[in-house]
């Protein structure tokens, strides 16, 4: 089948993965600068088409990046690689964003607006750290105050309530686990069998890490080794050790190339290099976790992938599924939704091996899944692909399908944020008094002490409100018997067992 002129269609991908040798410098490492523009260079090259596909960019979106912070990075990479008339666009935090801007690029690409948009982005955690061990400051290039800010492709916005923030969660490793622990108890599971679990699920992702020539690391350790605590795999937050946890420090950079197949065609793009994006939805789960009815469930998950079901979408014909793996709890709440068993190794739910393994680039890790899927359907052309993003603490959302045959119906895409915000909400204020333990991380110090526990609890009217303790004994207690269901006192926001 002929596809539509403007039909949208992905004609390049590129990566990049600067692995350190040993013994490892600052001096020696790439700037994120260098990281994204070898990215795009490489997928101009992966057109077939070089530099033509350059000098077709309209727009240049640059990843936000974690540790890079200038005021137009999409400006640079275009200077760099000597673009010229390329409007220039930056995220914010979300690692849904790569795969929400390849919806609203299709978008806005069948409506005309534009004929070829370029994402890129780039982490240098690993030299970054490697500069603050050296008591150096990075001299990455930075731009000055002479240089306007682009526009941002949506709005950044804090994540925490004011209660969640001075409880002690104030970053994602400190959330998640959270989640986790709420899973093990609706789910019956004993402490060492969640710990099993999780290693088994966790070196499953390794396993494929190991044929993905872009992994960090690639050694596919054991089960066993990924869930025990030891010297070199320290408690994070409780399940958590290090090696189930996405993976920052490290130095890599990816890019892809969306365009009209109009416009794809006139390049001279060979059809075998089009892979089409068939459908998508997003939404965005209530936005403070304080809210949610429940922690080891999505409904925005579930509104996304109804969505695309209604679009034609089966499980049946996915053959190939990257679920976002920040932490193991989204790759199995996104399994619960689809139905699948997240612990199959047959069926592993990832394309590269996730953000533990692969690498995780802070926003930009969907922009290697996106990559690397488009490199499996282009030696499949009957199989189809699903690639689900998400920010904060499960908070944004975006899926979307992919396969090499253009979509029988076009494009489609959806909001589906009315059906999240049709859902009940759960009531939270602060209180003292006799409560339940709902869920609870113990938070670790980075020499692998216990530092806090955190705990999610509910009043007798099934109003939440958080607390803590730093009582070593609750602390331990916390790691060796189940809390959860447990009755305790809050005084002015401390938990007593």
């Amino acid at each position: 089948m002929q596809p539509a002129p403007r039909t949208p269609v992905l004609i390049g991908v590129g990566q990049v993965t600067d692995r350190p040798t040993s013994p490892a410098r600052y001096d020696q490492r790439p700037h994120p600068l260098d990281l994204m523009v070898q990215a795009l260079e490489r997928a101009s090259d992966d057109t077939g088409v070089g530099r033509r596909s350059l000098e077709s960019i309209n727009e240049l979106i640059a990843v936000g990046s974690f540790t890079w912070h200038t005021t137009n990075p999409a400006l640079l990479v275009a200077e760099r690689l000597g673009l010229v008339d390329v409007v220039t666009r930056l995220t914010p935090t979300g690692g849904n964003i790569p795969q929400a801007l390849v919806h609203q690029s299709a978008q806005r690409i069948l409506a005309g607006e534009i004929e070829t948009v370029a994402v890129v982005g780039s982490e240098a955690m690993y030299a970054h750290a490697l500069a603050r061990r050296e008591g150096r400051k990075v001299d990455w290039q930075r731009q000055g105050d002479s240089v306007a800010a682009p526009e941002l492709v949506e709005e950044d916005r804090i994540p925490f309530t004011a209660a969640e923030y001075e409880q002690g969660l104030t970053l994602p490793v400190e959330v998640y686990p959270i989640f986790e622990n709420a899973r093990r108890a609706r789910l019956g599971w004993t402490l060492d069998e969640q710990r099993r679990r999780l290693g088994q699920l966790w070196a499953n992702f390794a396993a494929v890490a190991a044929t993905n020539p872009y992994a960090w690391i690639s050694d596919s350790p054991s089960a066993e080794t990924i869930s025990t605590p030891s010297a070199q795999n320290r408690m994070v937050a409780f399940p958590y050790t290090k090696m189930l946890v996405a993976n920052l420090p490290v130095d890599m950079g990816a890019a892809y190339l969306l365009t009209s197949f109009e416009r794809a065609t006139s390049l001279g793009v060979a059809r075998e290099r089009m892979v089409f994006p068939q459908c998508g939805a997003d939404a965005v789960d209530p936005w403070y976790i304080s809210q949610r009815p429940k922690f080891d469930d999505s409904i925005a998950m579930r509104a996304l992938w109804s969505s695309l079901e209604g679009f034609g979408a089966s499980l049946d014909t996915l053959e190939h599924l990257d679920l976002y793996s920040c932490f193991p709890t989204v790759v199995q709440s996104a399994c619960d939704v689809l139905g699948i068993d997240a612990y199959d190794p047959t069926r592993v739910p990832t394309m590269t091996g996730g953000l533990t393994f692969a690498g995780g680039p802070g926003n930009n890790y969907v922009t290697h899944a996106i990559a690397a899927t488009v490199e499996a359907l282009r030696t499949n052309a009957d199989h189809h692909a699903l690639v689900t993003g998400l920010g904060w603490f499960s908070t944004k959302h975006s899926w979307g399908t992919y396969a090499a045959t253009p979509p029988t119906q076009g494009f489609q895409w959806r909001s589906a944020q009315s059906d999240v915000d049709a859902a009940p909400q759960c009531v939270f204020e602060q209180r003292d008094g006799l409560v339940t333990i709902e869920s609870y991380t113990v938070v670790h110090h980075r020499d692998g002490h216990p530092l806090r526990l955190v705990c999610a609890a509910r009043t007798s009217d099934a109003v939440r409100l958080w607390c803590h303790s730093n009582d070593v004994e609750l602390m331990a207690l916390a790691e060796t018997d189940e809390i959860i269901g447990r009755t305790a006192e809050v005084r002015e926001g401390v938990i007593y067992l």
